[in-house]
């Protein structure tokens, strides 16, 4: 449903919404055909991403949680895509992931993940990071087409997440 922009609110969100976070990751889930297009993430991750050192911001439309985005800060863990996209071990704590973005069937077409990425890339600025990675299935054609228009760049396909296909993308701030 096309929505005009200016009805779209976008705030952080916190652990309070978890609930609203799980709900669209499940319906997520309910309507692609392959599920291996998506990592699922358990409540526990979530809930993390919605504290700090993450970020998740949300865009609403009146009290409706329509799509989120989350900032991931790993560190030096192995969730630091950094290392995927050939960051030097002295920079990764420079890198943060674009973790999850997730938009409502209902309200696809309105541009909202490119919207939340960009919001979520003057997010990481200000945060003094210096790139942004993300993983993204082959399959999934629309999210590659809204990272490329972001700028992102393809650094390599390879298996992530217990074999799972990804490209990995990268974007320097």
């Amino acid at each position: 449903m096309k929505i005009p922009k200016s009805d779209f609110v976008f705030k952080e969100c916190g652990p309070e919404y978890i609930d609203e976070i799980l709900h669209i990751q499940d319906v997520a889930f309910e309507n692609i055909d392959d599920t291996a297009m998506l990592r699922k993430n358990s409540r526990e991750m979530l809930l993390s991403c919605l504290s700090e050192p993450h970020y998740t911001l949300g865009a609403f439309v009146g009290d409706e949680l329509a799509a989120f985005i989350v900032l991931y800060v790993a560190g030096d863990s192995p969730e630091n895509l950094g290392r995927d996209a050939g960051i030097s071990e002295e920079n990764l704590a420079t890198v943060a992931n674009v973790k999850l973005v997730i938009v409502l069937p209902k309200y696809r077409g309105n541009g909202l993940q490119r919207i939340l990425t960009e919001k979520l890339e003057d997010v990481a600025k200000t945060r003094g990071f210096k790139t942004l990675c993300c993983t993204v299935s082959p399959e999934n054609i629309p999210s590659i087409r809204n990272f490329e228009a972001c700028g992102y760049r393809l650094y390599q396909t390879k298996e992530k997440y217990d074999g799972l296909l990804r490209n990995i993308y990268y974007k320097e701030i």
